[in-house]
């Protein structure tokens, strides 16, 4: 699938320029569950002109260039936590949570499939919009932000974020569609608001013990922002997208049986 380059205010380059659209073709999968790709879209991101992209705009790029001198060794932790969390880590953490909890196989199964579901299909959700709004990275912002028309910000020609920036457009989040999912599907399952999920990151070195959604997803916002990847609301809203996918999957399958 080949997606056009644009060369304006708010348009999509990709870093490096000869980087493809990595996996567009996700944003025109039919949904597994979902009645359709645009079901819980998040909508646009905030205007250029508006106050919140210009607030967001200084947060990322004072907090999320490689060389920060106002992130703290603890933001930048996070931010490397959060940088391979997303995939294998939480698969396996997952394995670690059916073992511990001593899940029996129909508990277990329940378990995977209501979560990779919610996953494929809050994916799924993400590129689609990606696709849509083709909305401009940080990096891209930042180093061109003499077009963006606004004469509140300047550009910062070397700008470099402090993890690598990846192929595909910043709005909205896949990282946080997954942790909205996952933390949404493992705290309705518990049936007591709690997370209770342990990840080990290698990109940090540290493991985790999240107890609740609340505490993840705020981390994992946070994260990839001072990442110098995201735009706030690029994570917040692929949250909330999330938690509505993993919610009707829920709803709708995977209900206990007599």
């Amino acid at each position: 699938m080949t997606v056009p380059v644009g060369t304006g205010a708010g348009h999509w380059r990709p870093e490096p320029a000869t980087a493809l659209f990595a996996s567009a073709w996700l944003g025109g999968v039919t949904p597994l569950t979902l009645n359709s790709a645009t079901q819980f879209a998040p909508g646009p991101p905030p205007p250029i002109n508006s106050a919140t992209y210009l607030e967001e705009f200084i947060e990322v790029r004072d907090y999320g260039q490689n060389t920060s001198a106002v992130r703290t060794a603890a933001q930048t932790q996070t931010a490397r936590f959060f940088s391979d969390a997303g995939i294998g880590p939480m698969q396996a953490a997952l394995r670690e949570f059916a073992t511990r909890r001593e899940l029996n196989i129909v508990e277990s199964a329940r378990m995977f499939a209501a979560v990779d579901t919610s996953i494929a299909d809050g994916a799924i959700t993400v590129w689609h919009g990606k696709l849509q709004y083709m909305w401009w990275r940080p990096i891209t912002a930042i180093r061109y932000a003499d077009i963006d028309g606004r004469g509140d910000t300047a550009k910062v020609d070397n700008w470099t974020p402090l993890i690598g920036t990846p192929p595909y457009p910043d709005w909205p989040s896949g990282l946080c569609s997954v942790v909205g999912a996952v933390s949404t599907v493992l705290e309705r399952l518990n049936g007591d608001g709690t997370l209770d999920l342990i990840i080990t990151s290698a990109a940090a070195g540290v493991t985790r013990n999240y107890a609740t959604k609340a505490q993840i997803a705020d981390d994992a916002v946070s994260a990839r922002v001072w990442s110098g990847i995201h735009f706030r609301t690029a994570d917040e809203v692929s949250i909330t997208s999330g938690t509505n996918v993993a919610n009707y999957v829920l709803d709708h399958y995977f209900q206990p049986t007599d």
